[in-house]
């Protein structure tokens, strides 16, 4: 991986942590979450150039640090398929994908590039855990690559209090390791946590 994991500067200021994986074109989660909480700091995770410019142009804030990559569970680079929507959304990218979409899908691969991937079970271990006693909101929105991550930040659980999943695509991508909807509650539920919230393709989490 080209990239180096590390973590940028911190503010003294600074009493809770935010993550936000898929940011899409303009990071709607990351800014809520900057502007209902002053003592936040927000690491973003968006592999699409295009998103990651306008997210930069968008969060003008000391508070936000962006990382150009993937999320996986394995520090590598891989191909990423840039989709492109077929109902003339011009700045719409959030389809974006390790997995290719199904003729079903309402949008087509406009280009495959090469991604660093970061495993976020290793991102963690960098958080100085003294310092910071949890992290205050976990959001990932991979396109079909949830499960995948989920399992693989098991240790680091007691650590994460409330989660915010896709755990559905609808049948718009081909072969993704995501697994059904019921089966991602079972494990949740299976490990500390109860479902508080189902928005249509989201589950929300909390640690009972």
């Amino acid at each position: 991986m080209s990239q180096e994991l590390k973590l940028p500067h911190i503010s003294e200021n600074i009493t809770r942590l935010g993550i936000d994986i898929g940011l899409s074109y303009d990071a709607p989660n990351s800014r809520h979450w900057l502007s209902i909480h002053p003592d936040i700091f927000v690491f973003g995770f968006e592999p699409v150039p295009e998103n990651c410019k306008n997210v930069l142009e968008t969060i003008k804030d000391d508070r936000f640090h962006l990382y150009q990559c993937a999320v996986s569970n394995k520090n590598e680079k891989k191909k990423f398929n840039i989709t492109k929507h077929n109902a003339s959304i011009e700045k719409d990218r959030g389809q974006s994908s390790f997995y290719k979409p199904t003729p079903i899908a309402p949008f087509e691969v406009e280009e495959e590039i090469e991604v660093d991937c970061i495993s976020l079970n290793s991102f963690l271990s960098l958080i100085d855990w003294d310092k910071f006693k949890e992290i205050s909101m976990l959001k990932i929105d991979t396109q079909g690559h949830d499960s995948i991550i989920i399992q693989d930040i098991k240790p680091y659980f007691d650590k994460l209090p409330r989660i915010k999943l896709e755990v559905t695509t609808n049948g718009e991508y081909e072969d993704t390791p995501n697994s059904s909807p019921q089966e991602i509650r079972e494990f949740m539920e299976e490990n500390g946590y109860q479902l508080v919230n189902d928005s249509g393709g989201d589950h929300y989490y909390e640690r009972r």
